[in-house]
């Protein structure tokens, strides 16, 4: 069993690398194992990997603090966003959406 992707090296959602470095991790992964034998494959692709994931997991985590506010901002975000948010909530769509398990599948019309 490998861990690729977002499952191995979780990077902070402000590196935009989540899929990037999934995509990569598949490409290597896939060559390790054309041209080794399996366990050195696996043992292989970590070595290859290893430093780029490092580095930009470490990237990804000094932009992410640069953008979080100190103490005293996230004291005051804290006591104003429940505020702000009753008032309107510009993403009550995405949280509110409901898959209904019991209603039947119909088929969307096909464009003509």
């Amino acid at each position: 069993m490998v861990l690729i992707g977002d499952a191995a090296h979780a990077t902070s959602p402000a590196a935009g690398q989540g899929s990037s470095l999934a995509v990569e991790d598949a490409v290597v992964l896939a060559r390790c194992l054309r041209d080794l034998p399996v366990p050195e494959a696996f043992r292989v692709f970590e070595d290859l990997r290893r430093a780029r994931v490092e580095r930009v997991v470490a990237a990804a985590f000094r932009t992410s603090s640069a953008k979080s506010p100190p103490p005293v901002g996230r004291l005051v975000r804290d006591l104003v966003m429940p505020v702000v948010l009753r008032r309107r909530d510009p993403q009550a769509w995405v949280r509110a959406h409901q898959v209904d398990w019991d209603a039947p599948v119909v088929p969307a019309p096909v464009p003509s």
